[in-house]
This record gives structure tokens, sequence and C-alpha cells, in this order.
């Protein structure tokens, strides 16, 4: 049997940013998080570095929200050369890697045999707090410049062994109204040039079976077609695959005038979006005023066989560069409408 990165959890979704706290409050609004862990990564707390195969030293502050359902990593590269450096000086802010292993089940000696039968480098590694070591793969060739993290613990209980630098509770009513309702995060969407190629790759690499797909084509199975308010014609296709809680939104565009598009121009594959959540359409309309009047405005929508409307929300100031999708089902019964099983619409709700 091939093997694979086992998935045990979403452990966190991972995005570099130029100033954690120019930003850490606005992701606290938007999805709901309170608590917050600082932990600066320096000679104290960081030690066997490499990046690119090379012994390097480098040092950067990795910021943890988390509530029951989900968790936000922020990271700020301070000096010397590291992926997350190279990402702002290449693509800027934005979704870095996920996390999706962590567990001392899985250690230094299975993770190197499994990367060896993948064909897969380490791009970067380290050790923190001398309790584990840390993973970055690069799968960038595989999965459309999406990376995973992966943790080696050093003993079960190694999370209680790292004591944050600084912790901080935010009062999340002294920020204003909720934004969106944002339970847990439903997928990342990415942006690719072939989206089978992607679905390969991650197949490979997770042994991600379970997958549904969609053509999406303006006058076929989807109207309404809006992109920066403007009535266009979308055609792009997408698979989404599961694991777990785990879910990657793969799409190619074969349209312009979409996001898809202009992300591929702008900055190439990758993360382009965040999707957290779902809603009626009278609780959208009641807040997108609000999300408008912060500078997050509707840049692409339509309806999806007259079952669900979905929208973008243009968040990429306020969440270091990543756009959001929103997703409002129009009958109570659209799953079972639009998907042939229950396990169909697992894969794309969860």
């Amino acid at each position: 049997m091939a093997l694979s990165i086992p998935i045990d959890g979403w452990h966190s979704t991972s995005i570099v940013v130029r100033d954690y706290r120019q930003v850490v409050t606005n992701y606290a609004r938007f999805f709901g998080i309170s608590h917050w862990e600082v932990f600066r990564y320096d000679g104290n707390h960081l030690t066997n570095t490499r990046f690119e195969g090379e012994l390097v030293e480098h040092r950067f502050i990795r910021v943890m929200g988390r509530n029951k359902d989900l968790a936000i990593e922020l990271i700020q590269p301070i000096d010397g050369p590291s992926s997350f450096q190279h990402r702002l000086d290449t693509v800027g802010e934005g979704v870095h890697h996920v996390s999706l292993t962590q567990s001392t089940a899985f250690n230094v000696d299975a993770l190197n045999k499994t990367l060896d039968e993948l064909d897969i480098s380490i791009r970067q590694t380290g050790t923190i707090y001398d309790v584990a070591d840390v993973y970055l793969l690069d799968t960038r060739s595989l999965v459309s410049n999406v990376m995973f993290e992966v943790v080696c613990p050093k003993t079960e209980n190694w999370q209680a062994s790292m004591t944050p630098d600084e912790v901080f509770d935010i009062d999340l009513t002294l920020l204003g109204p909720k934004l969106l309702p944002t339970a847990n995060m439903l997928h990342l969407g990415v942006v690719c040039k072939d989206r089978d190629v992607a679905k390969a790759g991650l197949t490979k690499l997770f042994s991600m079976t379970d997958w549904i797909e969609f053509k999406i084509e303006s006058g076929v199975t989807m109207s309404d077609t809006t992109y920066f308010g403007e009535q266009v014609y979308h055609k792009y296709n997408n698979h989404v695959g599961r694991v777990g809680e785990f879910a990657l939104e793969l799409i190619t565009p074969e349209s312009d005038k979409c996001v898809y598009h202009d992300f591929l121009k702008e900055q190439g594959e990758g993360v382009h979006h965040f999707f957290p959540s779902m809603c009626s359409k009278e609780e959208f309309e009641a807040l997108l005023p609000g999300l408008e009047a912060l500078g997050m405005p509707i840049i692409q929508g339509g309806t999806i066989d007259g079952l669900i409307e979905y929208y973008y929300i243009d968040t990429r100031d306020y969440l270091s560069g990543v756009t959001t999708e929103i997703v409002i089902p129009l009958c109570d019964d659209w799953k079972e409408k639009m998907f042939s099983s229950e396990k169909e619409a697992w894969v794309l709700c969860g």
C-alpha cells in the first residue's frame, strides 16, 4: 500500500503578515476568536533551523488564536531567510500553509520514509521549545503552491511545555457587531492552473479519496453571475475534496472577468479564499451594510442550479490578502436536490 501523510486534525490555518498587531483584532472580530497566544521564536525557543536544506538563523513571531471549531495562526517574520519571509517578498501577505499532522505516532523516521516514497522535500524545519520538530513540506508543485506543516512531538504533553511569551484576551463586544456567522472553516479555496493536477497531488499526499466535482457556467448551471457589480459570463470548473474536517476547493477558471482569473494573473496559484460561513438570505442582507461600511463589498456572486447563492466578500485588506466566500441556501432541502448522497453533501459542508 502506498504511503501517505496522516491527517489527525485541521490544527491551524497559517497566514503570513507584516505586522500581527495591525490585523489581530480583525481576525478576532471576523472569526469570533477572543483568546490569542504569542510565541516569539528566536534562539531561546527555536533551534536546528534549516531553510531549503541549508542551516540558517531566522526569527519570527507566531500568534495563535482558536475557538472550539477553528484555529488561525498569524506569522510575522523578523529576520533571516525563511519560507515566511520569501512569501512576503515575492507574493505578499496571505495563507502560507495548513497544519494537519501533530502526532507522536508519526515520528521523524516515518515522515522521512513517507517523503522519500512521495518524492517530496522539506522546505523548512526547526525544533521548538526542545519538545517538537516542525517540518514544512514543499508541496507547492503538487498542490498549486499550497504547503503543509507536520509537527513531530517528542513527548505526549509537548504543548504543555510551550509557555507563550504573551497572552491577550480581546473583548469582542468592544470591536462592534459580529460581521458574519463564522462557525468553522468549511474549506479553503485554491485557484489552480489545472485542478486535476492538484487533485492528484492531494490524493497522493493524504489519500484524499472523497471528492465532488462542479462544472460551472453562466446560463447552464449558474445564473445571475456578477463581477464587481457587473453582469458577466462565468465559466470555471472545480473539485472539492475532504479528509475528516479538512477540505480544499480546487478552482480552474475558464473565463476572464472573474476573481479567479485576477488571482492567477496577479500572484499565481495559491489559496484564494476562506469559506467559513453559511447563512440565510435575510441574515446576509442585514449584515452586508456593515461589511460594506468597513470596505468589504461583494466582488463576485451567482446562483447555482437555483438552489444556493454564493458571494465573495472583498476581505483582502481586512484579512491579509484573503477573500471570503459565503453561501446562502435558497431552500431547506437544497442538499438533497444538489447531491446524490449524504456523503457528497458532507464533502462540501462537513
